[in-house]
């Protein structure tokens, strides 16, 4: 019997105003800001209720692999006078951001082995309806999405839970690596996604010799009106600016690529042994392109004696700092493109420095 094959019609206009008004009813229901002059006196989300209890607002941290959520996440928490609750997730079956942030002391609910936006969706609203749940709730929820997630799912997720709202969609942007995410035919369309969702786009590791207005007008061509920072160079505090972003004004964009991450790969490094340090820094320096995100720790031999260490590597850019953070765990999570070679290779280098000793 031969197979069915179901060709899309092209749309006519009746089609573009009947998408046109799920839009505007999906954004309605995630919370998106009003559009008219009279509805600006309206009670802001935080203070609307549910079932005679305040709902919990919920921001909704994305940003492409190695963009630096975590660490800003962990530096919202140490700071903040709130009583925030982090959800973490993680693409691998290993979350290493997870037991980063459990390090600051803040109640942390793990989800990972897959994306919050699809595979983990019922998992994440199960564990909304949990918090909303409480006798005593927190203050607001943040939750980190993993670099492969399309943050818009996540948000659908709070707004379908009756103890929640959402808060805003905050995208984080790597400067010293955008453009070249941005240019790379796998990257490209999630980060666009990612984009095209924010509310407020956050632009990380700047450096004073950047030029923040020519990236300012760049993401400005991708997400027209969104509000575009430099963390470095902003003096409030982080809480004013990540809380509550939502109302900055900007409202996402329909017809973007749906959501697909088939193409990467995740492989969990288990490294039992300490390698020697030399050898391990000397792979750190040869890191292919196709490797977009390692994470992790690892133990390593230098001189006769043992040192752990946290790895961190964005691309071919990486850091190592000692740590006594997870001293159990000894694994790194490796993230890259599906069909690729060199990222396949790469790993197994990382695995053969075990028997170089």
């Amino acid at each position: 019997m031969p197979l069915k094959h179901n060709i899309p019609r092209p749309r006519s206009e009746s089609d573009e105003q009947a998408l046109s008004m799920a839009w505007e009813r999906l954004l309605y229901t995630l919370g998106s800001p009003p559009v008219d002059e009279a509805s600006l006196d309206k009670p802001t989300h935080s203070m609307q209720r549910s079932k005679g209890r305040a709902q919990i607002p919920v921001t909704v941290l994305s940003g492409f692999l190695g963009a630096g959520k975590t660490t800003l996440l962990c530096k919202l928490l140490t700071e903040s006078k709130h009583n925030i609750l982090a959800i973490v997730n993680d693409i691998s079956a290993v979350n290493i951001d997870a037991a980063l942030i459990r390090s600051s002391s803040a109640e942390t609910i793990q989800l990972e082995n897959g994306c919050a936006c699809c595979v983990l969706n019922s998992d994440l609203q199960y564990a909304l309806a949990e918090i909303g749940a409480r006798e005593l709730t927190p203050d607001a929820i943040v939750i980190e999405a993993s670099g492969l997630s399309d943050p818009m799912g996540i948000a659908q997720a709070v707004a379908n839970n009756d103890t929640t709202v959402l808060d805003g969609v905050i995208t984080l942007l790597d400067a010293r690596t955008m453009h070249e995410y941005l240019d790379d035919p796998l990257s490209a369309p999630l980060l666009r996604r990612q984009l095209c969702a924010a509310h407020l786009v956050c632009l990380s590791k700047t450096r004073g010799t950047d030029d923040v207005s020519a990236m300012q007008r760049a993401i400005s061509t991708i997400a027209p009106g969104r509000a575009v920072i430099a963390l470095n160079t902003m003096d409030a505090e982080l809480a004013e600016i990540v809380l509550g972003a939502l109302m900055r004004g900007a409202r996402p964009e329909p017809l973007e690529m749906h959501h697909d991450y088939a193409g990467f790969k995740t492989i969990v490094v288990e490294l039992p042994e300490a390698p020697s340090a030399d050898a391990f820094f000397a792979l750190l320096e040869r890191i292919p392109d196709s490797v977009y995100r390692m994470k992790g720790w690892v133990t390593l031999k230098q001189r006769g004696a043992l040192a752990r260490y946290e790895v961190q590597a964005a691309g071919p850019r990486w850091r190592v700092n000692a740590s006594a953070v997870a001293p159990d765990l000894k694994q790194l999570v490796v993230i890259g493109r599906h069909d690729s070679e060199a990222f396949t290779g790469f790993c197994e280098s990382l695995l053969a420095l075990q028997q170089l000793g």
